[in-house]
């Protein structure tokens, strides 16, 4: 089917932005932190030697080394925040907006955008385990171009949905400028855990919030025409993925439950594809189905109910139950 969809039809291809963090996580991040861990050991082994022994001469030798870890560590220090910012700034940057203006990312200057991130990366990765992480680096560069048309192809999406909804050219040029930063910047603040990503998501959320509020073709649309677009913007960002995070968080889950009863039969995958697809709901109260379909479907609970008519009776067994009453036996005089 991958090859169909890629050489067939053509379709892009999108790259998991996860596994592309994860490598470089596992790699140089792993690096760094050993090696923090290790100056940090190294550096209370000497504090609790300095403190045991009284010789001057020792302390002096013992002292000098504690010195040398110490520019060591603020050397390692560097390092990571370095590598931190990288591993955000790759992350910020793949967008269909840009994060401090709001304005439209159709994938050219991704590359661009990139460049410097990964060329921080680039100068760790020598010290910092140098075969993994070049290897991840190169992985990187090698799918820069689907990470681009990824975002031109989301963008040849939205402007073809949003040109059978309206072909007023006033109505569409607030759609794309003002509306869709606010909803997407919305949607990804929510999305994320990490703080330092939180809080820069938050920030251009409520800067695109602030320019959909002064804007004033914003104030010549009634409230009830607002909230159609509103949530028409909040439908169409959410076919943006970065990660296949959905899916293999389902696999994840029947692996688990698949190791922990020791397997399942077909028809408890069934009954369970079935919950996923027709029970599990977002925050906006649809399930997949409904969103895959564009219709409402029953809810599965009273579905079940309806066809599962009377419930059988408790089997009663053939052997007569023993009294549990204590007794006490007669004592012959």
């Amino acid at each position: 089917m991958v090859k169909l969809a890629l050489s067939g039809l053509t379709c892009p291809n999108l790259p998991d932005v996860f596994h592309l963090l994860y490598a470089l996580s596992k790699s140089m991040g792993s690096a760094i932190a050993r090696q923090r861990v290790q100056l940090q050991n190294q550096q209370q082994a000497l504090q609790t030697k300095l403190n045991a022994d009284s010789s001057a001469k020792s302390n002096s030798l013992v002292q000098a080394k504690i010195t040398a870890f110490q520019a060591l560590q603020q050397m390692l220090e560097t390092d990571y925040q370095n590598y931190q910012q990288s591993l955000h700034a790759l992350s910020q940057a793949i967008h269909p907006f840009n994060l401090n203006t709001g304005e439209s990312q159709f994938g050219l200057e991704l590359p661009t955008m990139l460049q410097v991130p990964l060329q921080r990366l680039a100068d760790l990765s020598q010290t910092y385990a140098p075969t993994a992480s070049q290897a991840a680096l190169h992985r990187w560069q090698r799918q820069i171009p689907d990470l681009s048309r990824t975002l031109h192809a989301w963008w040849q999406w939205v402007i073809q949905a949003l040109s059978t909804q309206t072909q007023d050219p006033e109505l569409q040029n607030w759609v794309l400028s003002v509306l869709l930063p606010w909803v997407y910047w919305h949607q990804q603040t929510r999305k994320t855990r990490q703080p330092q990503l939180k809080q820069g998501y938050q920030q251009a959320a409520q800067q695109a919030q602030a320019r959909f509020l002064a804007d004033g073709f914003t104030q010549t649309l009634h409230n009830s025409e607002q909230q159609q677009w509103i949530d028409w913007a909040i439908w169409m960002c959410a076919k943006f993925q970065r990660t296949s995070s959905a899916v293999e968080g389902r696999n994840g889950y029947l692996s688990a439950l698949h190791h922990a009863n020791r397997g399942f039969t077909e028809q408890t995958l069934k009954v369970l594809t079935i919950i996923h697809n027709f029970d599990l709901k977002r925050d906006d109260g649809t399930t997949a189905a409904q969103r895959l379909f564009g219709k409402s479907f029953p809810d599965l609970f009273e579905s079940v109910l309806l066809q599962m008519g009377e419930l059988p009776r408790p089997r009663h067994t053939l052997k007569a139950r023993k009294s549990q009453k204590p007794t006490v036996q007669a004592v012959p005089a």
